[in-house]
């Protein structure tokens, strides 16, 4: 028995994306199914978190909470989950216990009330470097190590120092045309067939987002990856972790994967799905890959990296304004239907 929950997550003008997931498995260790929640988006939706562990999966209790890393809409919703659920145990890197001068670390407030939420709810706190394991190995942590967290950390401190005064670019000058592409991507822009793959392998993702934890979660006799806002080397990092452990990935392929950093063009390359998901029309694997993604955010997910999830056999699903539901042997859910998955589109974002 499992599932796996990627709520809707968007700000309050429903243009930014960010990460809430909630997944339950059963685990001998416990005798019972294991409940963890994995971010929780901005700080409003923490309480559509609690809500819908204690309504959907009828308990107040989180076995484990994983903050893959200090975005605010990914963290900032944690609070609220360590202050109205009983989490047993908090993953989180500590960005304060690594000896460098970390003041001027965006966010830093917000990681450091979630942790004093959690020591004052009598939650354990574990920093998640690659190998950490729990459930008798059910769930294990892939990356980063302690250390490449701490050689990302200070490059992280140096990119948030180096862009100090730069001006961001006008909001509505960002948006304005790419809100209207984003409202007719999925219709003006469908394909019959996948088109020539245009998405390179140039793709940047900050210090920040590589400090991701991804974590292989293995339900019954599935895999799963979960990757935040994992990066190009990041994931290539926790797959060489994977392989250590599990052999060849082609031996032994994943069923479920999250698409890192919400659909960025920046996070992934082909190269990259080729190890990850089998090279393009492989036909060797079939899995599902979902996409936490707000609807009128306007470069989430990039079509270029729909299209090469959907090449390589992957039925791609994106939450856009509703909750996603994977589950095998769990109660149905009668307000809960089936959803089209994305097909092939025009690959000519930016």
């Amino acid at each position: 028995m499992h599932e796996i929950d990627f709520l809707s997550v968007e700000n309050e003008a429903g243009s930014k994306s960010g990460d809430a997931i909630a997944l339950r498995f059963w685990s001998d260790a416990l005798g019972r199914m294991a409940v963890v929640v994995i971010d929780a988006g901005f700080r409003d939706t923490g309480h559509r978190v609690v809500d819908h562990i204690r309504d959907r999966y009828k308990t107040s209790r989180v076995d484990l909470a994983i903050s893959t890393h200090p975005d605010g809409d990914h963290l900032n919703g944690l609070q609220t989950v360590v202050e109205s659920l009983y989490v047993s145990e908090l993953f989180i890197h500590r960005p304060r216990e690594h000896g460098l001068d970390v003041r001027d670390y965006p966010n830093l407030e917000a990681i450091d009330a979630l942790l004093a939420a959690a020591t004052l709810h009598g939650t354990t706190i574990t920093e998640p470097f690659a190998g950490e394991s729990r459930f008798s190995g059910l769930l294990t942590v892939l990356g980063p190590s302690r250390a490449s967290y701490e050689q990302l950390l200070a490059d992280s401190l140096a990119e948030t120092t180096g862009a100090a005064g730069l001006a961001a670019p006008s909001a509505s000058r960002l948006t304005a045309g790419r809100l209207m592409y984003k409202a007719v991507a999925l219709l003006e822009r469908a394909l019959a067939t996948f088109p020539f793959e245009t998405l390179g392998e140039d793709g940047v993702t900050s210090a920040r987002n590589n400090t991701s934890v991804v974590t292989l979660v293995r339900p019954g006799q599935e895999r799963w990856l979960l990757t935040g806002d994992a990066g190009i080397p990041a994931v290539h990092a926790a797959l060489d972790h994977y392989e250590r452990m599990h052999g060849a990935i082609n031996a032994s392929p994943f069923d479920f994967v999250q698409v890192p950093h919400h659909g960025s063009r920046r996070n992934v390359s082909p190269s990259l799905l080729n190890r990850w998901l089998g090279p393009r029309d492989s036909g060797y694997t079939s899995l599902a890959a979902y996409v936490s993604s707000a609807k009128a955010d306007p470069k989430h997910p990039s079509p270029k990296v729909t299209n090469a999830f959907g090449r390589r056999g992957a039925v791609v699903l994106a939450t856009e304004g509703i909750n996603i539901w994977r589950h095998r042997g769990t109660p149905e859910r009668p307000d809960y239907g089936p959803i089209p998955p994305i097909g092939p589109l025009v690959e000519d974002d930016v």
